[in-house]
């Protein structure tokens, strides 16, 4: 069944209403008709199983016939990530969310160039919408508005701090993962094009980070992110 995003005020008792978007979707691109069945998602880990009883390009509205609750992720994870130059952010919030990243929070950096404007992040947050819907999520990632890097530490406590930084050498990812175990809620912190400054490691060290090598080879900011959430994913989560 197709999948679609409504906001949970959007859900009253068996009935549920369609955003314009989406109803423009069911009716002129699908082509879907009153009696067919879909999948509803809230984003909050609410699911539905909605006959459609109103077809409308502006309006669409159906029945529940079955409620779901989707599978608290077994990992917090988030992500945050010096915001890149261009179309960048873009590429990491959707392939994040298709990861399993619950959060992302951009953040200033001393060698970042790009300043988004507030526009911005609302295009990431229905990038986020759309990739949870095509992924099967039953929740929808919480994309922040950028802000200088280490102002985030005060929403980090209780997470594990992942800092990949090309200046440390030894300590791989897969190491401290093999210490921390148990951990639920995991940050990584990843730079922008040109790296982390010296001053910014050192006072993410001072508030519990922990800085960690993915390899031999430097990564791209866009690719860095990723590769090392699914570091995490496969150690805490995947791994027997």
């Amino acid at each position: 069944m197709h999948r679609f995003i409504v906001t949970p005020e959007a859900v009253r008792g068996d009935r549920v209403t369609l955003p314009p978007e989406e109803s423009h979707h069911i009716a002129r691109v699908l082509r879907l008709r009153p009696g067919d069945r879909v999948i509803v998602f809230d984003g909050r880990g609410g699911e539905y199983v909605v006959e459609l009883t109103s077809v409308r390009p502006e309006s669409a509205a159906g029945r529940v016939l079955e409620r779901r609750a989707g599978a608290p992720p077994a990992l917090h994870l988030i992500l945050v990530q010096g915001v890149p130059k261009g179309a960048k952010m873009d590429a990491l919030i959707r392939m994040g969310t298709g990861l399993g990243i619950a959060r992302f929070l951009p953040v200033l950096t001393q060698r970042a160039v790009a300043r988004p404007a507030p526009a911005r992040v609302d295009r990431w947050q229905r990038i986020a919408a759309a990739a949870a819907k095509q992924s099967g999520r039953s929740t929808v990632p919480r994309v922040e508005s950028p802000r200088p890097f280490l102002e985030v530490f005060g929403e980090l406590a209780g997470a594990l701090v992942l800092m990949p930084w090309e200046g440390e050498r030894s300590r791989s990812i897969g190491a401290v993962l093999t210490q921390h175990r148990d951990a639920r809620a995991v940050a990584v912190c990843v730079g922008p094009e040109g790296g982390w400054a010296p001053e910014e490691v050192a006072g993410a060290v001072a508030q519990g980070a922990h800085p960690v090598t993915l390899g031999d080879l430097i990564l791209r900011t866009e690719t860095a992110g990723i590769v090392a959430a699914a570091m995490v994913l496969y150690e805490l989560t995947l791994r027997s």
